[in-house]
This record gives structure tokens, C-alpha cells and sequence, in this order.
């Protein structure tokens, strides 16, 4: 599992659990992770071969827990939009779980997912 948080201007604005195959991924670090800077995807496609094909989400109003409201500086209870995504290579073999966590103050949720 990976915990991420995606900040815009120097403020938090996205706490990320993501799951994925421990097998698959072999040797990926939070250090990997980090020295990689592009995005997740890229990484797990170029240096691991696998490609993501397809997704679905859903996406929910919630309020915020107390490990949300940590990771994004926020009040417990501040509003949030949880999108829960599962991520699919070929044949249908499901590589991720994401479950993700947005601040909606003054941004919208955009996704392209191809």
C-alpha cells in the first residue's frame, strides 16, 4: 500500500491509499517513487511492464476522517470527494485499488481516464 498526497501551490489537496500487487511490483519504493517524478502510471509501465487499459470509479461526498483530516490539514468532518478506483491491465486483471481522498474547496475533480 502507498500513501501519497498531492499538493498544488504548497497546499495538500489529494491524500492517496493506493494497493498493488506486492508480486508485480517487486523492489517498488517509497524512494522509487519519489526519485521517478512523473507520474504513477509511467513508472509502472516503464519499469515494470504493466500497462493500465481501463479503470472504474466511483466517486462520493463524505466527510473527513481523522487520518484524511491529518493528511490534508483540514477539520475532521471538512467536506470531501472520495473516488474509489480499480485499474485494469490486459484480460482484465485488476493491478490497482485506489481509494482518494479531494479537497473540492476551490478546485473540481477532472480525470481522463483512457
Amino acid at each position: 500500500m502507498i500513501h501519497r498526497l498531492l499538493d498544488f501551490a504548497g497546499s495538500p489537496i489529494v491524500f492517496d491509499e493506493i494497493w498493488l500487487p506486492g508480486a508485480r511490483f517487486k523492489g517498488l519504493t517509497a524512494e522509487r517513487l519519489n526519485a521517478y517524478g512523473g507520474p504513477l502510471y509511467g513508472l509502472l509501465e516503464t519499469e515494470y511492464g504493466t500497462r493500465m487499459i481501463r479503470a472504474s470509479e466511483r466517486l462520493k461526498a463524505v466527510a473527513a476522517e481523522a487520518d484524511q483530516a491529518r493528511w490534508l490539514d483540514v477539520a475532521v468532518g471538512a467536506p470531501l470527494l472520495l473516488s474509489e478506483r480499480i485499474t485494469m491491465t490486459y484480460a482484465d486483471r485488476p493491478v490497482e485499488v485506489r481509494r482518494g481522498w479531494y479537497l473540492t474547496r476551490g478546485y473540481h475533480y477532472f480525470d481522463e481516464l483512457n
